[in-house]
Parts: structure tokens; C-alpha cells; sequence
């Protein structure tokens, strides 16, 4: 009877739930092609690797996105097609999601309980997938499936299409269909007729103020590296002129602060509590990330602040809140991390 269980684990769960799992996921993921969906280790890892290949900045995401969905239908290949590998497949395969998912949970689970670890989508199946906690739920119990299983030929007809040779056609059709789908279009900031008249407005103040402007044209997403900005110029930095309207003339004179914020980001709104509350001696503009969902904002705490947003439509991938001293347009000192007090201190100390 246990034989017989174990067989049926095998075909159900290393032949046909887990691959059929896994290929769900690399299809939510060649559709939305979003790398901020890849989840955190993830995302590090493509970052640290930025330029390593010869590639970088949104070309390398893009690649980075395209050879994770690759292995992934390898995988799928394998557990398909091939009995004697299928369970070492899935059970690797399922080892490194819940790895990676707990590597997620247990920070968001130490800074907020059990409502940070169930808090947004992982991002394994696009937007709208399911929380990381119930992710690593459902990896579990199929992890644990694969573990039970026993391969037998028997437990599942094998056919002149499994092997090596099918395996090879499977994952060519994937690569062709991974390699062919267009990257994300860049997008067209050009203002249409209706905002003919504010425009002309904006443009006019834009050569007053100095600032350059809206580009004609924004990335899909944005991954900065703002220890690069430091001894540049704010308004040289593509991201920066994505905010919206375009900030003070003054901000190219004299000392301010930039933060970059997420109006549903608990850090963001504690730092500005702590800091930026009651009269400053230096201004402070504050530019906000619009990929929050409204339901879950908090209320601001800064009254002076000088309120901006990017424009919507690009993906931003980045970890706010970010703090940052300008000087005379300039950036100077930059500030990352909220729980590195220190370097908030020196970013915020004449």
C-alpha cells in the first residue's frame, strides 16, 4: 500500500503538479517581464551581478528575467519528459523556492508579525499572486510530496515522446518563445493635445527654473544606483526628472534634502516622523513612488515638506526610503538604509 502511495505521489506530484506549477509561474513571468516581481534574494543577486557579462543597467534585467524563465522551463522539460530525473528535479526546484521565500518571510516577519510575512505578492506569479506565506505553504506540501515520492514506471505511462530528445524540443520551444517575446517598450512622455496648454506652462517655467524637464521618453523600470549619484548633479539623473511637477527653483541653491518614499512604506513614514517634523532649518523635498495601492497609505507627517511624485507607467526597483543632501544641485551624502542611524546622522549634519 505505501508502495503503491509512493508511486502515485511520484506521478501526480513530481510528473505532472510540480511541473505544471513551475510552468504557471514562468509564464506569469514572461507575460509581466517585471523584474521588481522577482523576490528580494533574487533581485540582489541580479543586481550584484550588474555588468559582470557585459551587460547592464536594463539590458542586463531584461537578460536576467529571460534566463530565469529559460532554466525554469528546463526544468519543466526535465520533470515532463525525462522519470530517473524528475523527482531530483522537482525536489531541487521546490528546496530553492522555500528557501527563498523564507529568506523573505522571516525579515518581514520580524518587523511586522505575521501581517508583514502575509503583506503583498511575492511575485512569483505576477501582481497578483499569492502572499509569500502562502506561497511557501503550498511549496511545502509539494516539497514534501516529491520527498515521499518513489519513481516507478509503472506509475505513469512513459510513451515514445518522454526522454532526452523530448526534453531538447520542449525546452528549444520555450527559448524560442522566451528569446522572441519583445522587451518592455520604453514610454513616450511626449504630452498629447489636451495638455497642450499646461505644457507650454511647465516648459516655460522649466527654462526659468533650470530644471531640464520630462524626457521625451522613460525606461520600463528603473533600477538605480544612487551611490553613483553622489558628486553628480540631481537634475542629471534620468529618474530625478521623472518627478512631477518640477521641483523649486531654490533646489539648485543652497542645501536640501531629497527623500525618495513610498507613501505605503512604514520606514519612510517613521523617518519623516523622527526627522522631518515641526520647523526645519533646511528645506526638504519629498518625491513619492506611485506603485503603492491607495487603500494602504499612511497618513504624511511632514507638513513642510515639498511634495513631488514620479510619473507613473515605469517600474521603479528600488528599497526606500532613500535620503539623500543636495548641495547647490549637487548630491553630497546619501542614506539607504533606515536602520543604519549613522549614516542618516551624517547624511543629515552640516
Amino acid at each position: 500500500m505505501i508502495q503503491t502511495l509512493r508511486a502515485i505521489a511520484f506521478a501526480y506530484a513530481c510528473r505532472l503538479a510540480v511541473p505544471i506549477w513551475v510552468l504557471a509561474g514562468a509564464c506569469f513571468k514572461l507575460v509581466e517581464r517585471n523584474p521588481k516581481l522577482l523576490p528580494s534574494p533574487v533581485l540582489d543577486t541580479v543586481r550584484g551581478l550588474d555588468g559582470a557579462f557585459g551587460s547592464s543597467g536594463v539590458a542586463w534585467l531584461d537578460l536576467s528575467m529571460r534566463i530565469i524563465i529559460l532554466g525554469e522551463f528546463a526544468l519543466v522539460a526535465i520533470m515532463l519528459t525525462m522519470p530517473r530525473l524528475a523527482r531530483m528535479a522537482a525536489i531541487i526546484t521546490l528546496s530553492i523556492f522555500c528557501l527563498i521565500l523564507l529568506v523573505v518571510i522571516v525579515p518581514a516577519f520580524n518587523d511586522g508579525g505575521i501581517e508583514g510575512a502575509i503583506k503583498g505578492s511575492c511575485g512569483c506569479f505576477g501582481t497578483g499572486g499569492p502572499n509569500p506565506l502562502a506561497m511557501l505553504v503550498i511549496d511545502g506540501m509539494l516539497l514534501f510530496f516529491a520527498l515521499a515520492a518513489k519513481r516507478s514506471v509503472r506509475a505513469m505511462p512513459t510513451g515514445a515522446f518522454f526522454g532526452l530528445p523530448a526534453a531538447a524540443c520542449l525546452v528549444a520551444l520555450g527559448l524560442s518563445a522566451i528569446w522572441l517575446t519583445p522587451r518592455r517598450a520604453d514610454i513616450d512622455l511626449t504630452p498629447n493635445e489636451a495638455d497642450t496648454a499646461s505644457t507650454a506652462h511647465t516648459v516655460a517655467a522649466t527654462t526659468e527654473s533650470g530644471w531640464p524637464g520630462l524626457p521625451a521618453q522613460a525606461a520600463p523600470y528603473y533600477i538605480p544606483e544612487f551611490s553613483s549619484w553622489i558628486g553628480a548633479r540631481l537634475d542629471s539623473q534620468e529618474m530625478a526628472r521623472l518627478m512631477t511637477p518640477e521641483p523649486p527653483a531654490s533646489l539648485n541653491q543652497g542645501t536640501w534634502f531629497v527623500l525618495f518614499y513610498r507613501m505605503d512604506c512604514e520606514h519612510c513614514h517613521e523617518l519623516m516622523q523622527a526627522r522631518f517634523t515641526g520647523p526645519l532649518d533646511v528645506p526638504i523635498l519629498a518625491i513619492a513612488i506611485p506603485d503603492t495601492d491607495p487603500a494602504a497609505h499612511l497618513e504624511m507627517p511632514c507638513e513642510v515638506c515639498q511634495l513631488r511624485t514620479l510619473v507613473k507607467g515605469p517600474e521603479y526597483v528600488l528599497t526606500t526610503p532613500v535620503l539623500m543632501r543636495v548641495e547647490n544641485g549637487v548630491v553630497t551624502r546619501l542614506a539607504t538604509d533606515p536602520e543604519d542611524h549613522d549614516a542618516i546622522e551624517r547624511c543629515m549634519k552640516p
